[in-house]
């Protein structure tokens, strides 16, 4: 057995498509002419001595990483050395801290729950010696949770919880709250497109699962700010729908309820593919009239934040955070080390267009 494969194991189980196998990241570092080298080596045989043959060396400390960059030492910043780090996603930039063997797995559709508790079961097979999952559903996956940890598997999760306390950490968004500022929004967008509070006006609401204890939040959270603070005659169209994460469903729904209700001026859409199906239904029937808040940001929905044409605002998940957040804790758990707290907030920003290029978005 190789010295990588004796390392302890983390699996990581996804509610997207992740089929790869994360053991080894290069850091690449280019130079220019000033008296600098490049250096490349890739090492396939661990056992293996690679010599350098009358060369010298002068090592120097290059500089101090800190608050998501580099502070380069100033005679070191005028060589010219340029760091070029290509892999920038969270799960990998932790993964090279813990120097351990991590395993990532996903389904290829959030519906596919017996998918994923069969790559938890797999996980156990295999001897991992901890488990960060998003669950694709909040009920079904509590009894693997319970199945893992009663082998003494730390078992943290991200983006959505369980319906049962048999986790040790979770990093998530407080979707309540994430609800709540989602319908302040939705608000605001309709008085700034011109709807009067006297008028009758009908809001549409999606989301991909009824049994994602994250999106039954954010409606809850948007449901109970909406009849706290909207005009009498506002109200939310009791016909909630559910895409099953099927992009297409969620367009041809927010057709039908455009068909439907002839009030309806505004859209909220709890996830990903039910914003991006909302969006594809107003740009195609030119909807300017009617407002969206949506949630995470695909390439269609920055093409309608940054149409002028359209009020539009988006939830922004910072869901780097919880899958960095999440295997480092996760390690720590695999040490021994615990902790009081079990839910951390990993927070969310509201994007709209003035964000988009204040930030350089495109």
């Amino acid at each position: 057995m190789s010295r990588i494969m004796k390392r302890k194991r983390k699996y990581i189980c996804m509610a997207s498509v992740m089929c790869m196998l994360l053991l080894l990241i290069p850091l690449p570092v280019s130079a220019n002419d000033q008296g600098s080298i490049l250096l490349k080596a890739t090492v396939e045989d661990e056992a293996a001595v690679y010599n350098l043959s009358n060369t010298e060396f002068t090592m120097y400390q290059v500089g101090i990483y800190k608050k998501n960059s580099w502070v380069l030492e100033t005679e070191f910043a005028k060589s010219g050395v340029v760091f070029d780090f290509e892999d920038s996603s969270a799960q990998a930039e932790a993964a090279k801290k813990l120097d351990e063997a991590v395993y990532l797995g996903g389904i290829d559709n959030e519906t596919d729950i017996s998918g994923q508790i069969d790559l938890m079961n797999q996980a156990m097979e295999q001897g991992a010696d901890g488990i960060l999952l998003a669950p694709a559903d909040s009920n079904s996956l509590a009894d693997s949770c319970q199945k893992v940890r009663e082998k003494d598997i730390p078992v943290v999760l991200i983006d959505s919880s369980i319906n049962s306390s048999e986790f040790d950490a979770c990093y998530m968004t407080d979707n309540i709250d994430a609800g709540e500022m989602a319908a302040k929004e939705m608000l605001e967008l309709l008085y700034d497109a011109g709807n009067s509070p006297t008028d009758p006006l009908e809001v549409g609401i999606q989301l991909s699962s009824d049994t994602s204890q994250a999106m039954v939040n954010r409606v809850s959270g948007f449901l109970n700010f909406w009849a706290g603070n909207a005009p009498e005659q506002w109200e939310i169209v009791q016909d909630i729908r559910v895409n099953g994460g099927d992009t297409k469903k969620a367009q041809s729904d927010a057709s039908a309820l455009l068909r439907e209700n002839a009030d309806i001026k505004g859209f909220f859409g709890c996830n990903n593919t039910s914003t991006v199906g909302i969006v594809n239904t107003l740009f195609e029937e030119e909807k300017t009239d009617v407002v969206l808040v949506g949630f995470d940001l695909a390439d269609e929905t920055k093409q309608m934040l940054q149409n002028p044409e359209y009020h539009a605002v988006t939830v922004l998940q910072k869901q780097d955070q919880m899958g960095y957040l999440g295997m480092l804790s996760l390690n720590s758990l695999i040490k021994g080390e615990k902790s009081e707290q079990k839910y951390f907030d990993t927070g969310v920003i509201m994007v709209d267009s003035d964000y988009l290029m204040e930030n350089a978005v495109s």
